[in-house]
């Protein structure tokens, strides 16, 4: 198992995170598209290198997202159930539910075949957002990277 921390950067242009590994390496950068309608997510390497893509798709009143792999195949579909903090997750990934029991949505569990593969969890800190992530199965890394980005994207981000 891996623990991540992701930090939403105070000061920059759009939504931007910096991602550290357990021992304060950063590993990875995530940042919102500033100029897409929707809320794109990038993922990139320390080499700025994309690793994932996440393009929002437009839907009334639910979220759906179609995620990328560094080669733009298309790896994974993932639709947010109306007025309730889940998701469904479908593609290559494997079929994957990411829900919430908090009402806010802050914490969530990731599961495939119902055995919890990874975790998220949202700190609450002053001026800016503070994310943990857990991911006990690796080969899920930066999906699960992406995925974390996403929520904050959906749920924190309405005026980007």
């Amino acid at each position: 198992m891996k623990r991540f921390y992701v930090k939403e950067r105070l000061f920059a242009i759009g939504a931007k995170f910096d991602i550290y590994d357990e021992n304060d390496n950063k590993i990875f950068i995530a940042e919102g598209d500033r100029f897409d309608i929707g809320k794109n997510i990038s993922l990139y390497d320390l080499n700025n290198r994309k690793l994932l893509y996440m393009r929002q798709q437009i839907r009334l009143g639910t979220h759906k997202y179609i995620a990328y792999d560094e080669n733009m195949k298309e790896i994974a579909t993932i639709k947010k159930e109306f007025m309730i903090p889940e998701y469904n997750i479908t593609g290559t990934v494997g079929i994957m539910n990411m829900d919430s029991s908090s009402i806010l949505g802050r914490n969530y569990e990731i599961k495939r075949n119902g055995i919890i593969i990874g975790k998220i969890n949202k700190e609450l800190t002053l001026g800016r957002d503070r994310y943990f992530l857990e991911v006990i199965d690796e080969s899920y890394t930066t999906f699960f990277i992406g995925l974390l980005v996403m929520i904050d994207m959906v749920k924190f981000h309405k005026n980007n």
